[in-house]
């Protein structure tokens, strides 16, 4: 048998990345604190509790559940590629596909 959390616990059915959520699962469970106050991981020795690993885990483990869609601070999301331009995602796929071609086509250029 497994000692991984994620092979003893029952997924919930809200969960969108199954992979995400067992491995964010199985993070938290090596982070524990110990009695002093740190982590009792040995990679994290010395490091204060919640380490750097276990809030990583647990954020990763929200984004593995579906967002409450009725949250008011739920906003739309768009592309990594249209985030980390300001692009609309039509003119960062127009921007990509200039990169790796060297042109743009007379329909790609029209809608940029």
């Amino acid at each position: 048998m497994s000692n991984r959390a994620s092979r003893r616990a029952e997924r919930p059915r809200d969960v969108t990345d199954p992979l995400l959520w067992q491995l964010a699962l199985d993070v938290l469970g090596a982070h524990e604190p110990d009695g002093n106050g740190a982590c009792r991981n040995l990679l994290c020795a010395g490091q204060p509790w919640p380490c750097a690993a276990r809030s990583t885990a647990e954020q990763s483990l929200r984004l593995a559940r579906r967002a409450d869609d009725t949250s008011p601070t739920a906003a739309p999301q768009r592309s990594d590629a249209a985030a980390s331009t300001g692009r609309s995602p039509e003119r960062a796929s127009a921007a990509r596909q200039t990169r790796a071609t060297g042109s743009v086509s007379t329909a790609t250029a029209s809608a940029a």
